[in-house]
């Protein structure tokens, strides 16, 4: 079996420091081999973004066609509750209803969901009242309380179902979120402190500074609290999405590598391992649609990203790390399923 890169830190992606080891050290198994691959729902046709604190042991879905947000335990997915119901978001007397795009977890209680209503876009945070732990399945729970609502922009651009590049991201430290992908003339990353339960309003200040007309597809934030975006650049045909670390900051750019695929739409890094993972693909034989780790690595003395494919899935739209054992994917559509992969073979666990 050839040697493949360990998954790498992400000091190691800046250090240039690698370990080349054998696929069955380094606990991925390649894609079709061994490779376990568990439905955990597939009733939830709407299924879109997903978020799970840092425990991993709820992972929340965004049901985009019932504008409302399921909690589920990963392990034993008949647990299931609906935590944040289609009331939350309807509009007031004579305004347009609301529609949740995308979710993030400041807390293992506390949500963070962007929304647009009309043109206008804002992101709203609720209180989970429900247990931690998902109730029984069919099980009726009081949605989420609404704690604060804080005003992003507003944007003509698209329509109000659109939003796939749209997603929130709440840092390791659980110190701040930022909020990717809103459309033109919106800025395309903004940030927020976190102060206890609740959010700071969002601005640029401390967000990386792209050049014009770049927005990112995926974002995520390295276990050094590091901005990590996905940005794509199209060249004639050709097309790739680059991979670029940014200081906590936002103001030095650490690494911009071509991430060797073409489409990128949501990242997770792994709270254990630090481990950077992706879905989308390059639709092509050798850059299928899937789930990807991406390595650092060696190329002509220089340092680069080398995507592994790690499970072949059909029209993959999110990933969340519960732990490096299952990592959760929203895949097909129309309908959608949430499945759970386990890069290492076997049962997937926490």
């Amino acid at each position: 079996m050839p040697p493949s890169p360990q998954p790498a830190s992400p000091m190691s992606w800046r250090l240039a420091v690698f370990v080349f080891a054998c696929t069955a050290v380094t606990g991925a198994a390649p894609a079709g081999e061994s490779l376990a691959v568990t439905t955990i729902i597939d009733d939830v046709p709407g299924a879109g973004r997903l978020a799970a604190p840092v425990n991993g042991q709820t992972l929340y879905v965004l049901d985009r066609d019932r504008s409302s947000v399921v909690a589920v335990d990963p392990f034993e997915p008949a647990k299931r509750a609906t935590v944040i119901d289609a009331a939350a978001f309807a509009a007031p007397a004579g305004g347009p209803t609301a529609r949740p795009l995308a979710i993030g977890c400041i807390d293992s209680n506390t949500l963070a969901v962007v929304c647009r209503a009309g043109e206008s876009w804002s992101v709203r945070t609720f209180n989970r009242l429900a247990s931690p732990r998902a109730a029984a399945d069919g099980t009726a729970t009081q949605s989420a309380s609404a704690l604060q609502t804080h005003p992003l922009g507003a944007s003509a651009a698209g329509s109000p179902g659109d939003g796939a590049a749209v997603d929130i991201v709440v840092s390791p430290s659980r110190e701040w979120l930022t909020v990717i992908g809103l459309p033109a003339p919106l800025p395309p990353v903004v940030r927020a402190p976190i102060a206890g339960a609740r959010s700071e309003p969002f601005s640029e200040r401390r967000c990386p500074r792209l050049p014009a007309g770049q927005r990112p597809t995926a974002a995520t934030v390295s276990l050094a609290d590091e901005w990590v975006l996905f940005v794509p650049e199209t060249t004639g045909d050709s097309r790739r999405v680059f991979l670029s670390f940014y200081a906590n900051t936002g103001s030095q750019r650490l690494l911009h590598l071509d991430s060797g695929l073409a489409d990128i739409r949501d990242a997770a890094c792994c709270r254990g391992s630090g481990t950077l993972w992706v879905v989308g693909g390059g639709g092509s034989a050798d850059r299928p649609t899937g789930l990807w780790r991406l390595d650092a690595a060696l190329e002509h003395g220089r340092q680069a990203a080398r995507p592994v494919c790690v499970a072949r899935l059909d029209n993959p739209l999110a990933v969340a790390c519960l732990s490096d054992r299952a990592i959760a994917v929203t895949v097909g559509g129309p309908p959608r399923r949430v499945v759970l992969v386990n890069p290492q073979g076997g049962a997937t666990s926490p």
